[in-house]
């Protein structure tokens, strides 16, 4: 018998702590980020890029070309020396295969590549700034929700002690000893109570629905959540993907520059061509045979050495812009940090505080109780005492939540390893 209770027990505490599952502020940032559709484009964004770099490497590969045309002259070439024949045919035929090969392209080719992982980076980063966003959307529901859970423990706190007060009251009311009208008050602050409670419990059903949709897991009031807040990031230098963003793009800026000294300097390619027809080089031979040539061509274009002073112009424009943003994100950033540290700071003395709000309230709701019991107080009085009570109790877990959302929203303004 004893081994069966405590199998049966055994299984109601496993099942119990299955059923409650504790739900940290880091675990659902990091499941949002998994479950957010803009993640998929990172997949995305790298097939492209692979395939650009594929066309990159192609200028590389032989360009084959092959050309077959026969063509009819009403008038051609005529001699008029003594022995030779000079009735050349109107009609000519050539069939030609040649080979391009590119030996030197200046390295654009190379600078292309770099050009191209950089835009794979910058927009990749800028996939990653907007999910940087789903933090602070993520932070705002469970923080919604532990306000609703605790607003939700303090009115079934309220409504208890009411409950106990309606049973101590009621002998008096059969006895005559206490007006009935106490007990109404009584019934009324109940209703009240629950009609609170039914608004609380919607608004957490729609809270807990909100943040499974954007953590893709299934969230209800059987979780348990805490007060822990986001991971602790380096409070001496602000690391977030913005910062990185414009990183890449300063890198992109270097490349892009050094692109266009590249493309001033020469590109030597060399020919080969096989050809079959009539006439060729030889045009005195009018048979049918095969010839072909070879040669080495440079082309340099020289005009792109004009603009070489105009793109330093615009590169030196362009990075001086990225550092101005630079500074002016870091501005905001700390501007940002600073409140909520300060905010931080304030939370702490009003805990504080609180604690010795809700010692003094919890001595003067006993009082009042016992007067209320004793006939020298009325309902109202004692209902009233034990509202602020309530209150002085609520707004201690009010400042505790706060206190965590403003150092995560401090952490998160730091900079965050999401």
């Amino acid at each position: 018998m004893k081994r069966t209770t405590f199998i049966l027990l055994m299984l109601l505490i496993t099942h119990h702590m299955k059923a409650q599952r504790i739900v940290l502020l880091d675990s659902c940032v990091t499941w949002a980020k998994n479950n957010y559709p803009l993640i998929k484009q990172n997949q995305l964004f790298a097939e492209v890029s692979l395939l650009n770099i594929r066309v990159i490497n192609e200028a590389w590969l032989p360009k084959l070309n092959m050309t077959i045309q026969g063509i009819y002259q009403s008038e051609v070439v005529q001699f008029n020396i003594p022995g030779i024949n000079t009735n050349f045919p109107h009609d000519s035929y050539n069939s030609s295969f040649s080979i391009e090969q590119t030996i030197f392209d200046g390295g654009i080719s190379k600078k292309q590549r770099e050009i191209e992982a950089s835009n794979l980076s910058i927009e990749q980063q800028k996939n990653e700034v907007e999910l940087y966003k789903v933090i602070d959307r993520v932070n705002q529901l469970y923080t919604s929700i532990l306000l609703g859970k605790e607003n939700l423990n303090m009115l079934t706190l309220f409504k208890d002690n009411l409950l106990n007060r309606r049973k101590n009251i009621l002998p008096a009311i059969e006895n005559g000893l206490s007006l009935s009208n106490s007990l109404d008050e009584i019934d009324v602050e109940i209703l009240k109570i629950d009609q609170n409670m039914i608004e609380t419990k919607q608004n957490l059903k729609a809270l807990y629905q909100g943040l499974s949709l954007l953590t893709g897991k299934l969230l209800s009031e059987k979780d348990e959540f805490t007060l822990s807040a986001l991971g602790e990031s380096n409070k001496n230098r602000v690391s977030r993907p913005e910062l990185i963003l414009l990183e890449q793009q300063e890198v992109l800026l270097n490349s892009r520059y050094s692109m266009a000294t590249k493309m001033a300097l020469p590109k030597i390619t060399l020919n080969l061509a096989g050809n079959y027809g009539r006439p060729g080089p030889n045009f005195i031979n009018q048979e049918l045979r095969a010839f072909g040539s070879a040669g080495i061509n440079v082309r340099w274009n020289i005009s792109t050495l004009y603009g070489l002073s105009r793109e330093k112009s615009r590169y030196e424009v362009n990075k001086d812009l990225i550092q101005i943003q630079r500074e002016t994100f870091l501005l905001n950033t700390t501007l940002a940090s600073i409140n909520y540290e300060k905010q931080i700071d304030a939370m702490n003395e009003l805990i504080q505080m609180d604690a010795q709000i809700i010692e003094k309230r919890g001595s003067i709701s006993k009082v009042y109780s016992t007067q209320l019991d004793n006939g020298k107080i009325t309902v109202s009085q004692y209902l009233f005492q034990l509202n602020e009570e309530m209150t002085a109790k609520l707004n201690q877990k009010i400042h505790e939540i706060k206190r965590m959302n403003a150092q995560s929203m401090y952490y998160t303004t730091m900079g965050l390893p999401f």
